[in-house]
């Protein structure tokens, strides 16, 4: 729009300049008073057409303009508290549940730990019938940390909505595999939305467990955020 004006300020100088010699022209023959009164007339027309030019520019919203000026809804900031029981409840059923150490719960975030050792559960739990061989075979079968690791912590940001943080550590045979999930983080890397799948079952299982619980997205999604020291 600021070019527009610039065009018509300058075409109009054009058009000034050309009335002016013919201004002067005609004066020889209709004296100076109808001279000055031509020119003053062709001054004011600029000053009417830079004028609208002007105008036309500062009230006439684009659509782009338009478009940025929408508001874009936001998600309302969550004030909800987690229940330490609530959670301890749920995790005592998780995978690998026998095996853990201790759940702490915080205001906002959770955080799940597992024995590092045989010797630490076999410590913590002494009349388990658990042997050395059993819980080596279940950490070690296919790929159970990575199950624990992206599975959980998904279902426990889906399960309990005031949680804005995950975090599961695994000790096993000397390495620690660990994660640390943003709740924003995990909805943007899934596309989801946890406070809907909390109160839709179907939309769960469709968006996120039947299309990313299998070995080969557990295992991209250890490559993205899993820890291992």
């Amino acid at each position: 729009m600021i070019l527009v004006g610039v065009l018509f300020f300058f075409v109009a100088i054009i058009f000034l300049l050309i009335s002016i010699v013919r201004l002067i022209k005609r004066d020889k023959v209709k004296g100076k008073k109808n001279a000055m009164i031509g020119v003053v007339s062709a001054v004011f027309s600029i000053i009417l057409i830079s004028v609208g030019a002007s105008g036309e520019e500062t009230t006439t919203p684009t659509t782009a303009e338009a478009k940025t000026e929408e508001k874009v809804p936001q998600k309302q900031e969550n004030n909800e508290v987690l229940v330490d029981q609530d959670v301890l409840d749920y995790t005592a059923n998780i995978m690998g549940a026998p095996f853990l150490k201790e759940v702490i719960v915080g205001d906002k975030n959770i955080d799940v730990q597992f024995h590092d050792t045989f010797e630490s559960y076999k410590s913590a739990k002494p009349q388990s019938k658990v042997s050395k061989e059993d819980y080596i075979e279940y950490f070690s079968t296919g790929d159970q940390i990575n199950k624990i690791l992206m599975e959980e912590s998904a279902r426990l940001l889906k399960q309990f909505t005031a949680a804005d943080n995950v975090s599961i550590t695994v000790p096993f045979e000397g390495k620690t595999y660990s994660v640390n999930l943003e709740k924003s983080v995990a909805e943007t890397y899934f596309n989801v939305d946890f406070d809907t799948l909390n109160s839709d079952p179907e939309a769960w299982r469709s968006e996120l467990s039947n299309k990313y619980f299998n070995k080969k997205d557990r295992q991209a999604f250890v490559d993205e955020f899993v820890q291992v020291k």
